[in-house]
């Protein structure tokens, strides 16, 4: 055991090699923490032991998460499983020291996963012991996914934000994510996941804002995918908030008419007719005359080929 509080020293603080000290008298706390350190792998049983010695716990949990840093690939995940086993198993515990070295331990975890670039990891973290009061560390999370979608990493962004858990800010920057990502992809004329995507934020939209945007938005893919009675369907099941906002619609309406109608005219000219009248009665409606004219030429046209 000495040996073993000599490798301990690097890594943890005076009061805790105070502890560590103390409960190694006593054979049935030392030996389980020489045997979780020895096969962290199967530590559980002998955490178990350790349960009833919280303090003892909690330097073993704070070990691991320490030495946790300085390896990689399985054998770290597994050390830091490790740790994450035993404050799992310290967080029912009443005792006030207890729970104010928990909340320190998760908070100087949560600010390391920050710092070395490992949001997915402080965002379990913060998700998991959202007891405690994580509000900030939330936020900066947020922030970080936002972050990470500005620079066009969309998927890892909505990947942090989903470890977050649900929650009504996170619905709502998950649907702004979607939205952008799929604007980006109609940028670069990727219509096909462009639709995807748009389709996740009409998922997760709520508010009237939202909806629309992303209506609109899936609307103009439609367009773009030649797929015209989609478009015409997005455009239909938004709301207008106001006269302005429902004149610019039905005006949009019908110049979606006016391209299905041109593409109909090769296939079945009796509905290309009818998509030039659906057009031609918007435009009355709003007083286009560019439209109405433009779907009266056309239809005279289709009538003349007949």
């Amino acid at each position: 055991m000495e040996e073993f509080l000599k490798d301990a020293e690097v890594f943890l603080d005076y009061s805790d090699l105070k502890i560590l000290r103390a409960v190694s008298r006593d054979e049935t706390v030392s030996k389980p923490i020489l045997k979780v350190f020895e096969s962290p792998e199967n530590a559980g049983k002998y955490l178990v032991i350790l349960k009833e010695r919280p303090k003892a716990l909690f330097v073993v949990a704070k070990l691991a998460n320490r030495i946790s840093k300085y390896f990689r690939g399985e054998e770290g995940r597994t050390i830091y499983d490790l740790f994450l086993k035993a404050i799992r198993m310290l967080r029912d515990q009443e005792d006030s020291w207890i729970k104010n070295a928990v909340f320190l331990l998760l908070k100087e975890t949560i600010e390391r996963k920050l710092k070395e670039g490992d949001f997915e990891g402080a965002a379990s973290l913060v998700s998991e012991f959202q007891e405690y009061g994580f509000k900030n560390y939330f936020k900066k999370i947020l922030l970080v996914s936002s972050e990470l979608a500005e620079k066009g990493d969309f998927e890892r962004a909505v990947n942090i934000i989903n470890l977050l858990g649900p929650s009504a800010t996170v619905n709502e920057l998950k649907t702004q994510i979607y939205l952008e990502w799929g604007k980006r992809l109609m940028d670069l004329r990727d219509y096909n996941t462009a639709e995807t995507q748009l389709r996740e934020a009409l998922k997760h939209a709520t508010s009237h804002n939202a909806l629309s945007e992303i209506r609109l938005t899936l609307s103009n893919v439609y367009k773009k995918l030649g797929k015209f009675e989609n478009a015409y369907s997005q455009i239909l099941k938004i709301e207008p908030e106001n006269p302005v906002e429902e004149i610019k619609l039905l005006r949009e309406a019908a110049k979606i008419l006016m391209e299905w109608g041109k593409k109909l005219e090769a296939e079945n000219k009796d509905e290309a007719l009818e998509k030039y009248n659906q057009a031609y009665q918007l435009a009355l409606r709003i007083g286009d005359t560019s439209i109405s004219k433009r779907a009266f030429e056309r239809a005279k046209r289709v009538i003349s080929t007949e």
